[in-house]
């Protein structure tokens, strides 16, 4: 059994529908039932009858915060592909930030241990690597730079892997995906989705800089290659 947290997020539903192509059982964790409308929309951009591909999934309501309704979402699963996390880079969410990527990160990897998990996919992302040191390349190798001015979103990110990490010393298997800005179709209100949007409606943006994307049947692709495939206590940058 599977379960994927996280799974009304657009990187979750995408990875929903990938899985359930695999005839594996998967549950999903969801706190929110008007959320589920999302993962239906999503499916309908590759299912012809996305309501019956949505019924494949066991849908558990639950928070990675919330540690007895993660438990009773555990139950019977030996694989598990943590989606959740919350995205902000405004220093006042800094705490809701910290409650969610770190502390739930640590309650999602400390049930991994105790249910027997064989395997943890954690999805992390670039912004934990942190800023480069003396203009250096960074890679999956790169130690975290703590004089650099990281954002609240990267700080909790890279605290959420060090959770994860500390679940390797503990004896579990894990792999951890660093993706870029995410593009895909289901979410266009916010997020990548809305630049995606705008830009369709002839709002063109150019501010200075740059960016790294990814799309996002290459990070489920990846993910599921590298939870299926012998890759253990690694992580990859995805862009």
């Amino acid at each position: 059994m599977i379960l994927v947290t996280g799974g009304t997020g657009m990187l979750g539903s995408h990875l929903l529908f990938k899985l359930i192509q695999k005839n594996t059982p998967v549950k999903a964790l969801y706190r929110r039932e008007k959320k589920l409308e999302i993962v239906k929309k999503v499916f309908s951009y590759y299912s012809e009858n996305p309501e019956l591909d949505f019924n494949k999934i066991e849908w558990v309501e639950g928070d990675i915060t919330d540690i007895p309704s993660l438990e009773k979402a555990f139950d019977g699963v030996t694989e598990v592909y943590h989606c959740a996390a919350f995205v902000s880079f405004e220093p006042d969410k800094y705490h809701q930030l910290r409650k969610i990527n770190i502390e739930g990160t640590a309650n999602v990897v400390n049930l991994c241990i105790e249910k027997g998990v064989e395997k943890l996919c954690h999805v992390s992302s670039i912004a934990a690597l942190g800023d480069s040191i003396n203009g250096q390349p960074i890679t999956e190798e790169t130690d975290w730079n703590n004089d650099a001015d990281n954002h609240v979103y990267g700080i909790t990110k890279h605290g959420a892997e060090m959770e994860v990490w500390r679940g390797v010393q503990e004896g579990l298997t894990v792999v951890i995906v660093n993706p870029g800005v995410i593009i895909g179709p289901g979410i266009w209100s916010h997020g990548s989705g809305s630049f995606i949007k705008n830009g369709y409606k002839g709002h063109i943006y150019a501010p200075p800089g740059s960016i790294s994307l990814i799309g996002i049947h290459d990070v489920t692709n990846c993910m599921v290659r590298l939870m299926d495939e012998n890759h253990t206590n690694q992580r990859y940058v995805l862009v």
